[in-house]
């Protein structure tokens, strides 16, 4: 189909055990090895499931999901919402900057005078100030 991702895609589990990672594919069981990196985890796991199962190791994909402890886990599922809370309060930030703009542009300041404001450059309050407002260009 003229694409040239991987065709197989696999899934293995790593507990750490010492200094190493000891990987066991999930689809394949017998399939495992332990590595320093979880990097290391993948490529060689990647390697004995082409030799497993006679693929070329370009088609295979190999997911190495490490099992980490619970508050792990917790700390990065809450950096995790933290980030989708930053990206909500990025966009907010962002109108209420262009509302006051605009509404700093009907008291008919001046843009530098704008933009000293907002702490932007009068470039940009020129840009906070139109959002929205010209029209397409095609």
């Amino acid at each position: 189909m003229g694409h040239n991702l991987p065709d197989h895609h696999y899934t293995s589990t790593a507990v750490r055990q010492g200094r190493h990672w000891q990987t066991r594919c999930d689809q394949y069981p017998g399939v495992s090895c332990q590595a320093r990196t979880l990097h290391q985890a993948a490529e060689q796991q990647r390697r004995s499931l082409a030799h497993v199962t006679d693929m070329p190791e370009a088609s295979i994909t190999v997911e190495v999901v490490p099992v980490l402890p619970d508050a792990v886990r917790r700390r990065l599922s809450r950096a995790k919402e933290l980030r989708r809370m930053a990206t909500w309060a990025n966009h907010a930030a962002a109108t209420e900057i262009r509302a006051a703009a605009r509404e700093l542009a009907r008291m008919e300041l001046s843009l530098r005078d704008i933009g000293s404001i907002l702490g932007v450059s009068h470039q940009r309050a020129h840009q906070l100030v139109s959002y929205g407002t010209e029209p397409e260009k095609r």
